[in-house]
């Protein structure tokens, strides 16, 4: 079993890597591992570091790895298969939330790609646009890099703008707005609540 990293985050895991190298066209080939220059995985092409350079991919690192001890690792923690399962939306925000700690710290400079979720501020964020992480880019103030998931402790959070379909609110999110209690009626929820797509669920 090889483990496949990019950046100190692990992209993966595959029993056979899909060695490739460039051919003199540009186009990339399968080949034998020792002419590989990189492997490709999940359909996108990757340098392998240590291997003759390739022009216009990002390196990873191929490491070996016991396929028993990972396996016995995911099982004993959720933390592979949780974190990919959240990543990939098949768990719910809050869930996620509730066992935040599997998830990686945020972090600059670090590649990051839509759909992975980061720790930060004791809260989870899930990136919303590929981009590098700079130091001023922090998720709880680049709301174009990142979009906030479930805080479990909190049943009534408050209302925040959406900036674009990516962090709108989903039809029976609750929300605090104003000193009182909301919950949407629609789903793709861009607007404040008391203009339109808000019901007012406060309490007597």
């Amino acid at each position: 079993m090889f483990r496949i990293i990019k950046d100190g985050v692990s992209l993966g895991m595959t029993e056979s890597p899909t060695y490739i190298k460039a051919a003199d066209n540009g186009c990339f080939v399968l080949c034998p591992a020792p002419e590989a220059q990189g492997i490709a995985f999940e359909g996108v092409p990757y340098h392998l570091v240590g291997r003759e350079a390739m022009e216009g991919v990002e390196d990873v690192l191929l490491e070996g790895t016991d396929a028993g001890a990972e396996i016995v690792k995911t099982t004993g923690t959720g933390g592979i298969m949780f974190v990919t399962l959240a990543e990939a939306g098949s768990i719910d925000a809050v869930t996620a939330a509730e066992h935040a700690e599997l998830f990686a710290e945020w972090a600059y400079p670090v590649d990051y790609k839509t759909g992975q979720i980061r720790r930060y501020g004791g809260k989870l964020y899930k990136c919303v646009q590929d981009h590098k992480s700079q130091a001023d880019w922090t998720p709880d103030t680049a709301g174009s890099l990142w979009s906030v998931t479930a805080d479990p402790a909190e049943e009534w959070p408050e209302w925040s703008q959406p900036v674009g379909a990516h962090d709108a609110y989903s039809k029976g999110d609750k929300v605090s707005h104003g000193g009182k209690h909301w919950q949407s009626t629609v789903d793709a929820n861009v607007w404040e609540p008391g203009v339109y797509g808000w019901d007012d669920v406060t309490e007597e």
